[in-house]
Order: structure tokens, then C-alpha cells, then sequence
């Protein structure tokens, strides 16, 4: 059931995600269902949770074997591609959970950023440092992204745009080091 909810996000959007409309893709009723989630929330919040998981694995993937520009350069790529290909799982890992505190949630998505510090300590960055590092990276990154899939950045060629990106966040973690 999960994994046709992630392919109904890359169809049809996060907004139209209902128990109805899943039912109807997998060609039975609503009610059935509720014999594997417990509400609309719980569906979103498992397809969250799954998105998170295999987000922490591409990015493991992609990480693996290599360090410094070479890894952000890598990680960045395919952090892009992987929206692109996946535009409403992109849409569910960027929205907050529904209805308050979720320690789970929050608890992966603090491990979503495990990776991203791995790098960066190749860098030499540690500690606070590399949180604040970890968040200027996803923010630079999903502001391009959100740029480029509404866009905002038609007509431009986005790929050298990206690409001088993530080069100046690499040196800006260079820097750091040297600082």
C-alpha cells in the first residue's frame, strides 16, 4: 500500500492524497484501507517516514567512497535528481507532520541529516559547526529546488546555476575548515 501511495504523490500531489483516492488506485474501497493504516494522517505519516528512509539512502549511497567537494557536489546532484523524478515524495518529506509532536518523525528526520554530517566532517567540521553547515546545505538546496519546480528559473540554465551552487557551498565549507 505504501509503495502505491508514493507512486499516487508522484502523479497526482500531496493534496490529493485521501484514503478515497488511494482506494480507488488500488481498485477497492476506502474502508478496506483501514485495516492497514488508521486515518488519513497515519497514511501520510508512514509515506513520510518511508520517503525520509529512502532519502537517508540515496544519500548514503551517493556519499559512499567519497569525501569533501566531490561528496557535496554528489550529494547535492542527487538530492536535485531525486526531487525532479519524485516531485510529491519531495513535497511529503518537506511538510511537517500533522497534528503536533511526532518523536519518530522528528528523531529521522535529524537522521536525514546523518549523512550530510558525515561529509562534513571530512571537512573537519564537528559539533555545532557542522549542524549549522548541515542546515545552510538542505536550505540552499531545497530553495533551488522549490525555485526550479515552480518556475521561477525558466529560461535560465539551471544547471550551470547549480552546479556554481554547490561549488561556492563547497568552498564555503573549505573555508571553514581553514578557519
Amino acid at each position: 500500500m505504501v509503495s502505491a501511495a508514493l507512486t499516487f504523490l508522484d502523479r497526482e500531489g500531496w493534496d490529493a492524497l485521501t484514503i478515497n483516492a488511494l482506494a480507488n488506485q488500488l481498485g477497492t474501497k476506502g474502508p478496506s484501507l483501514y485495516n492497514h493504516v488508521q486515518s488519513l494522517d497515519d497514511l501520510r505519516r508512514t509515506v513520510r517516514m518511508r520517503v525520509i528512509d529512502d532519502i537517508i539512502g540515496m544519500l548514503n549511497t551517493v556519499g559512499e567512497g567519497r569525501s569533501r567537494d566531490d561528496a557535496v557536489m554528489a550529494m547535492a546532484s542527487a538530492y536535485r535528481s531525486y526531487a525532479h523524478h519524485h516531485p510529491g515524495r519531495y513535497s511529503a518529506f518537506t511538510r511537517m507532520p500533522l497534528g503536533g509532536d511526532d518523536p519518530e518523525y522528528t528523531a529521522a528526520t535529524h537522521a536525514a541529516a546523518g549523512p550530510v554530517i558525515a561529509v562534513l566532517a571530512s571537512y573537519g567540521l564537528d559539533g555545532e559547526n557542522a549542524f549549522y553547515a548541515a542546515l545552510e546545505f538542505w536550505s540552499a538546496l531545497h530553495g533551488f529546488v522549490l525555485l526550479e519546480m515552480t518556475g521561477v528559473m525558466d529560461g535560465v540554465d539551471t544547471d550551470a546555476v547549480f552546479t556554481d551552487m554547490v561549488v561556492r557551498l563547497a568552498r564555503g565549507m573549505n573555508e571553514r575548515d581553514s578557519a
